[in-house]
């Protein structure tokens, strides 16, 4: 151990505690840049998972397929099966799909389904019907029950004798045994085997429906329905059914089984691309091409490839795609602050050994000698805690690796790297250069002044630039790495804190001249010392303001998410509670109303109609009849969009009779059944009605489905009996409602938005980018306690010195610390107004450029909105976190005593 801390004392020199300061913030950064992202993966991969195995295995197969017509001279064999199977297996296998291993693929032939005699099937009012199917591997794929499997045909003049097996269900159906026999197509079959089949979910199974159980066939009127069968043939029995049944259609088809458990969401987008192309494969036309040399002149083969993995892969890529974009503006922009506190890390180590690179610059050192020193120092401590923190992260995370999480691990390591050995080089080269001949000081401010210019000018064009992208291309693509537009946060950020850096030395000076006008050293010392240390705090007050930023990027983020939830749930469910009586029955009676509304928790409800209108073309539609200020006054003040009443009102002339038609209000997709004006039969009434408003949801209609509403003052006592009950209450008790709803209206069923409010924000998928903005957040306010505590240990060393000379003249322990808190706090205020500002400004900056609606899971409008309040209980919050850390310092700096800070100043 001993000679471990002496190698590290002869590499790190005198800064080995700051180095092990600089190796902690690395170990810190490394792993939140590495794990944030890999536990994004992770969800997001065991959601996609999750989908691939409740999907049948029909849609997590490729099919290739022949429809073979005309065959007369040559005669597939399943030999040539099986070579048409290896090569396009081969041919898939290289445009990278996961394929299973070929013992789970199979080849196959089926001929078309022919009415069957034999066997005793239940009577349906038409004959059995029957495919012949050859495959592979049935051996594989089923268990022999009794018999054998079918090994040969005898051949007759114009027919066959086929040896068959089937399935115990088959058999049982048709009440077939060993020995039995039926006759199709002009074909005698014998029963040599029963089989069960084994692993009945495979696509060995599953690509027919009647391969492993009979099925009911119900064709249109006025077609009788009946039982549809398949029976398996042997290999050697190819040929002879090709021959003998050459007039019928056959297919050909081949299964290949995707081997989909090691595919991550940041590879379904690759997956679904390599199933769109497949069809487009050169090894599909030369299959083709073979396949109809083999089958001879007179026959016509067409081949194609297919797969149902796009119907599962479409709409979770969708989903996550935009998570995932949303989610790349957190990390990009955390690994920035991350960035920034490392290069402050590495700032106190260039600080620490300060006296040694003077001496070796002293001594002739070059600026490359110096910088190598300083590499070798931070190498030797960044390395290792790099090491650790993804070792580390890979252990907290397991998974597959995340693309985005190295590069931003890069970036970390890059700057813990490069930091010192160049800050080191920029500090003294800067000193050599302002001792040259000729330079004044004022000459040397002025060159000074106009690279700072250049430099925030540069930087402010490339964070309008990005912006500028951001607004017209959108973010990346969910897997893919675009570091600058992900960064739209920090682009917003960097004008607003360039501004707010380059005006806090500005006011420091005012402040300073005005508190020279008044007695007392507090405020005078603390603003000098900030205005004198103003240029070293600019990267943490840039710093500061981007986390900031980044927290209320997240907060308004989640605050979005969690009011379109509401606002989803108010849309598909109309009210807090909706109770539905049975159709047949009395409806919800008053007594049973007077029941329900005495609930625990119901505040106002109303009860609506259900009915069917028929249109003056007999076309039907859903009728909800409504009280409208009723419904109107139920959901006033809720999340659900306003209810038109005012429009459903009894329009009347000016003498104050009923005049004109009904006002109603017709869903979107009631447009495609009723025009603006028409003729509606409803409960025995005919009615003129004119739409004069649209409505996407309501109480006891299907949400998005053909509906009108109509006003119930149009049916007056005609009005059929309320069969929905609409309830409002924030503080429901589900249990005792629904008991209460039984106990009216016997065989109701009452629907709870609170339930589907939790099934919203709880989906796998949304819920978990949910919790990485609240991650996120948390994230970037420990960076930044960690910039406020760096900031203060970079100027522990001056401030000491300073307050232990006023201390030799008299000053108090309270009035040092009111001094510093003049220095420090004022830095602190500005980066909360930077801050504050970014935040309001990302909102139309960056907001539209985001879809946040994939959160909720729903097709609802999810705007990002601003937060102030939140932003400013996260500066209220930065404030105390300040205060403590100052206390803190303060009673070290006094432990310390005056003696001893004078000496380490000398």
């Amino acid at each position: 151990m001993r000679r471990a801390n002496e190698r590290l004392a002869s590499v790190t020199g005198t800064g080995a505690a700051a180095s092990i300061a600089l190796g902690l913030l690395v170990l810190v950064c490394a792993f939140v840049a590495v794990s944030v992202p890999r536990a994004s993966l992770g969800y997001r991969t065991e959601v996609l998972q999750r989908t691939f195995r409740a999907a049948p295995s029909t849609q997590t197969t490729v099919l290739a397929d022949a429809n073979i017509t005309g065959l007369s001279v040559s005669y597939l064999t399943a030999t040539q099966l099986a070579v048409i199977q290896r090569n396009v297996a081969a041919g898939l296998h290289r445009d990278g799909l996961p394929l299973s291993p070929p013992t789970a693929q199979w080849a196959g032939l089926t001929t078309t389904s022919t009415p069957v005699s034999g066997g005793r099937p239940p009577a349906t009012g038409a004959p059995p019907q029957a495919e012949l199917l050859y495959r592979s591997v049935l051996g594989r794929n089923a268990t022999l029950v009794t018999g054998s499997l079918p090994t040969g045909v005898t051949k007759h003049a114009g027919s066959g004798t086929f040896q068959v097996a089937v399935t115990t269900a088959t058999a049982a159906k048709f009440r077939l045994h060993v020995g039995s026999q039926l006759r199709t197509a002009g074909q005698t079959l014998v029963i040599t085997g029963i089989v069960r089949p084994r692993h009945a979910g495979s696509s060995f199974w599953t690509v027919d429906p009647v391969a492993p159980a009979p099925r009911l066939v119900q064709p249109p009127p006025p077609a009788a329905s009946y039982w549809s069968a398949a029976v398996f043939i042997g290999p050697n029995e190819l040929p002879a059914l090709q021959r003998y049944l050459s007039a019928e259609p056959l297919r050909g088809i081949w299964s290949f089984p995707l081997d989909l458990r090691t595919v991550n969401a940041d590879q379904a987008p690759g997956l679904q691309r390599a199933i769109e192309a497949m069809s487009y494969l050169p090894d599909v036309t030369s299959v083709g091409t073979s396949l109809n040399a083999a089958a001879g002149q007179s026959a016509t083969v067409t081949f194609g490839l297919s797969s149902g993995l796009d119907t599962i892969l479409s709409p979770f890529i969708a989903t996550d795609d935009a998570v995932q974009r949303t989610l790349s503006l957190l990390f990009v922009s955390l690994t920035v602050i991350a960035a920034v506190v490392v290069l402050l890390g590495a700032r106190l180590v260039v600080e620490h050994r300060r006296t040694e690179f003077t001496m070796m610059r002293a001594r002739g050192a070059s600026l490359r000698q110096v910088g190598l020193v300083a590499l070798a120092g931070g190498a030797a401590v960044v390395l290792p805690a790099t090491a650790v923190a993804i070792i580390a992260a890979v252990l907290a995370t397991p998974g597959a690796g995340s693309l985005l999480a190295w590069w931003l691990a890069g970036l970390i390591v890059v700057t813990a790297l490069a930091g010192p050995p160049l800050l080191a080089m920029w500090e003294y080269r800067t000193r050599r250069d302002s001792a040259k001949a000729g330079t004044t000081a004022g000459t040397r401010r002025r060159i000074a002044a106009a690279r700072r210019w250049v430099f925030d000018v540069a930087l402010v064009c490339a964070a309008v630039g990005g912006l500028v992208v951001l607004r017209q291309q959108g973010l990346p693509q969910a897997g893919s790495v675009d570091l600058f537009t992900s960064a739209a946060p920090v682009l917003v950020a960097i004008p607003v804190a360039l501004l707010v850096m380059r005006a806090y030395p500005v006011v420091l000076r005012q402040l300073t001249r005005l508190a020279g006008r008044r007695r007392g050293v507090v405020m005078i010392v603390g603003f000098a010392r900030g205005g004198a240390t103003a240029q070293a705090g600019v990267l943490p007050a840039f710093a500061l303001v981007l986390a900031f930023t980044v927290i209320a990027f997240a907060t308004m983020a989640r605050g979005a998410v969690q009011r379109g939830d509401v606002v989803a749930s108010w849309q598909a469910v109309g009210a807090d509670a909706i109770v539905t009586a049975p159709v047949v029955g009395p409806g919800i009676t008053p007594a049973g109303q007077r029941l329900i509304a005495g609930a625990p928790g119901v505040q106002r409800s109303v009860t609506l109609s259900l009915d069917l209108a028929t249109s003056a073309v007999g076309q039907q539609i859903s009728v909800v009849i409504v009280y409208p200020r009723q419904y109107a006054a139920l959901i006033a003040g809720t999340p659900a969009p306003p209810f038109p009443a005012a429009a459903l009102a009894r329009p009347r002339a000016a003498n104050g009779t009923a005049a004109g038609p009904v006002p109603v209000l017709l869903s979107v997709a009631g447009r495609a059944v009723f025009g603006h004006r028409g003729t509606i039969f409803v409960a025995g009434h005919r009615l003129r009605i004119q739409v004069v408003g649209t409505l996407n949801v309501i109480p006891g209609a299907q949400p998005g489905g053909q509906f009108l509403v109509l006003p119930r003052w149009a049916l007056g006592a005609a009005t059929p009996a309320p069969g929905v009950m609409a309830i409002a209450g924030p503080h429901l008790d589900g249990a005792a409602l629904t008991a209460a709803a039984r106990r009216a209206v016997p065989g109701s069923q009452v629907t709870l938005r609170s339930r589907l409010l939790a099934s919203i924000s709880g989906a796998p998928l949304p819920h978990g980018g949910f919790v990485t903005f609240a991650q996120g957040a948390a994230a970037a306010g420990a960076f930044s306690l960690l910039v406020l505590a760096l900031t203060l240990v970079l100027s522990a060393r001056s401030r000491e010195l300073t307050l232990a000379r006023l201390v030799t003249m008299g000053l108090g322990p309270a009035q040092s610390r009111r001094i510093t808190a003049v220095e420090i706090l004022p830095v602190i205020l500005a980066a909360a107004v930077g801050g504050t500002a970014c935040a309001l400004a990302v909102v139309p900056l960056v907001g539209p450029a985001i879809n946040l609606a994939a959160f909720t899971g729903t097709p609802v409008t999810v705007p990002l909105r601003a937060q102030p309040l939140a932003i400013l209980v996260a500066a209220g919050g930065l404030l105390l976190l300040a205060a403590l850390t100052l206390t803190i310092q303060n009673r070290l700096a006094r432990s310390r005593g005056t003696a001893q800070a004078l000496r380490v100043g000398q």
